[in-house]
């Protein structure tokens, strides 16, 4: 009897883990469909946008304040090395023009990647993350 209760317990755990991951993981997987659908893009134009984003914020924000901003976003890490490993970012992105370079790489136009940065904004607000939001405002001002 004790056995089965250690393993009931352990199956519980496990769920109650896996649940937090796929709710930690469910921001980003919701943004992305989001951009898909309001600027027409596909999955990965949608993924590196989102990375070229990163790499441009991480290289604009003080490092402590984009640690903050990563660690409050599911997979931003993991993201940043994907649009390095792709060869979408090759160098940091000093400027709005690297960062708009960056997003031609995925072949986003320039008229959507205008578009790019204020629907993840709009996003994020709709969404309750106003602190990431105004984190990520700042960097595109």
């Amino acid at each position: 009897m004790r056995r089965f209760a250690c393993v009931t317990v352990l199956c519980w755990l496990v769920c109650l883990v896996q649940s937090q991951v796929a709710l930690a993981a469910a921001p980003a997987a919701g943004l992305i469909a989001y951009l898909q659908d309001d600027l027409g893009l596909s999955e990965p134009q949608a993924r590196g946008g989102l990375g070229a984003l990163l790499v441009f914020a991480r290289d604009r924000l003080p490092q402590t304040q984009f640690n903050d901003l990563a660690s409050r976003m599911p997979n931003a890490e993991q993201i940043i090395e994907q649009v390095k490993a792709r060869g979408i970012v090759t160098r940091s992105l000093d400027d709005r023009d690297d960062y708009v370079e960056a997003l031609g790489n995925l072949g986003i136009s320039p008229p959507v990647a205008a578009k790019f940065g204020p629907a993840v904004l709009g996003w994020l607000g709709a969404q309750g993350y106003d602190t990431e939001r105004d984190m990520l405002a700042g960097v595109l001002d």
